[in-house]
């Protein structure tokens, strides 16, 4: 008995460990100092849209027409927050991992559902869009840090392209352009909307995007890299030419760009490496922009 009092007691201790480094507010000694948190308290919300008459990827056959559908987009926004009497920072989320049947408890500084900070007009907006798969927490530390420093961040769940909603891979090839536009109208729609809770509170014409591999393919496009002419009906491309609408040559290509989106940050962008650009595509960039990649 009393050994087996001693595996339980070492079982919990084991797990109360692993528990504890799953925290996402933890800076090191040795960390720049942008890196360190700012003077914001931060809250965090869970919200549901729907961008109407997408084309719907998966349902369409190549050679017959499009089908369009209601496109749902998760989104986990982080924002300067005003704690209410007994408040104090600190909760967390539950993240599905690669392994869907597998949830991971992240703890944070972020505060559910808590008051936003309205006294102080506009924040700047900053919106996350993750890799093929992933989700709107795998950059939640991240988030929250940015929150914590005066932003309003919005991170996405994209659609057939999370942990536990997976899908062929031609769906994110199209949608990921198109739902950072979308997440962008979005969030400045909120600002506009004087029932929501970011009623004021999102500077949406001065837009960051950081976007992590296939984000920082949407990201590239949305900065001006159009996709080139030889893609467009390669095997891995959408049916029907569609990703002509994101391509260099496309007259009508630059004119779906968003002169909001004021800089963009693309951490090991994918595309490049299966030649989605050329030098003259991506001559199309004048955003300023910061790349981190790297070689084996």
């Amino acid at each position: 008995m009393k050994k087996l009092a001693c595996v339980a007691l070492l079982a919990f201790t084991a797990n109360s460990s692993l528990a504890q480094t799953n925290r996402i507010d933890t800076v090191r000694p040795d960390a720049p100092e942008l890196a360190q948190f700012g003077s914001y308290t931060i809250g965090v919300r869970t919200v549901n849209t729907v961008d109407p008459n997408r084309i719907d990827i998966l349902n369409t056959a190549r050679g017959g027409d499009s089908v369009l559908y209601d496109r749902p987009l998760t989104l986990e926004i982080w924002y300067p927050a005003e704690l209410a009497s007994g408040q104090s920072p600190g909760g967390e989320y539950q993240a599905i991992t690669r392994n869907p049947e597998i949830t991971a408890t992240l703890t944070g500084k972020a505060v559910r559902d808590a008051n936003p900070l309205t006294a102080e007009g506009e924040f700047p907006l900053i919106i996350i869009s993750h890799g093929y798969p992933g989700n709107r927490y795998l950059l939640s530390h991240l988030g929250e840090n940015l929150a914590s420093k005066g932003y309003v961040v919005a991170s996405i769940d994209h659609t057939d392209s999370t942990y536990d909603d997976q899908k062929a891979f031609a769906s994110t090839l199209y949608n990921r352009p198109l739902d950072q536009r979308f997440v962008l109208d979005t969030m400045a729609g909120f600002n506009d909307d004087s029932s929501n809770f970011l009623s004021g509170m999102v500077d949406a014409e001065t837009t960051a995007v950081v976007g992590y591999s296939m984000g920082g393919y949407g990201l590239v496009n949305n900065l001006g890299g159009g996709y080139t002419d030889e893609i467009i009906g390669s095997f891995m491309a959408p049916p029907n030419e569609l990703l002509n609408e994101h391509a260099t040559r496309n007259p009508e290509y630059r004119g779906t760009l968003d002169s909001r989106i004021k800089a963009g940050v693309a951490v090991a962008p994918w595309g490049m490496n299966a030649n989605f650009w050329t030098a003259e595509d991506l001559a199309g960039i004048s955003v300023p922009a910061l790349y981190i990649a790297g070689d084996a």
